[in-house]
């Protein structure tokens, strides 16, 4: 595998406020990397700062070869990066619609085409396609979300809690979904306090007060005693 994404020495937050200190981290292609950290650890202020949404204070962001430090959010969508918020979807837009807009840049014919192609692997949503996504579930919606992030058939799906709100079981459906797009080669980094995502990781960061504290295999993580008790509680 080839990287995909190096990250290296970043520092970032909001106004004064500092919440990421040298923050290194890297993605293969087509690797599933999870960070895994409590509320407040600064996982979303990561990927905030990836996908351009905070700026890089200091440190690097490469993308395939090149920096993204100073490109705007919409260059880095263009150049292979999807993110997927933890609110994913807009309420008074159809589910199409929203897919549309995952696809925004793609050319006419291939929105159409990815279109289909999500809504075969979202069987469900397929029906009701012509439906504001507002009125759907909440495990609806975020299906939704999770096809929109996928519509442009990206690199690198970058996404926030995609567990926030939902069932155990809708959880396992975003874990196989994960699963189901190996394929295509895409990569997937997923920030997550739920360690049902585990089952997808090839690697494990783990994110602690702004700092990484760990990085390795689930195997590594799990012969961990001072990380598997201190922030997951999974037992021994």
């Amino acid at each position: 595998m080839s990287e995909l994404l190096k990250v290296a020495g970043l520092c970032t937050g909001y106004g004064q406020m500092q919440i990421l200190w040298d923050v290194a981290l890297d993605i293969q292609a087509g690797e599933r990397v999870v960070i895994l950290g409590a509320n407040g650890s600064g996982k979303t202020t990561l990927l905030k700062a990836l996908v351009g949404l905070l700026p890089t204070w200091q440190g690097t962001i490469e993308f395939a070869g090149e920096s993204m430090n100073k490109l705007r959010t919409d260059a880095r969508i263009r150049k292979g990066v999807s993110y997927l918020s933890e609110v994913g979807v807009v309420g008074s837009l159809s589910i199409e619609d929203n897919l549309r807009l995952g696809g925004y840049h793609l050319p006419r014919n291939q929105v159409a085409l990815r279109m289909e192609q999500m809504l075969e692997a979202f069987p469900e949503l397929n029906p009701r396609r012509k439906e504001s996504a507002g009125s759907l579930s909440g495990g609806q919606r975020k299906m939704v979300a999770v096809a929109r992030a996928l519509m442009s058939g990206p690199k690198l799906v970058v996404m926030d809690e995609p567990s926030a709100g939902l069932s155990p079981l809708f959880v396992n459906e975003v874990v196989e979904i994960v699963k189901k797009f190996e394929s295509e080669q895409m990569a997937f980094m997923i920030a997550e306090q739920n360690i049902k995502f585990l089952d997808v990781a090839d690697r494990v960061f783990v994110l602690d007060s702004g700092r990484i504290l760990f990085s390795g295999t689930v195997a590594q993580l799990q012969e961990d005693d001072t990380i598997r008790k201190a922030y997951f509680g999974i037992a021994t």
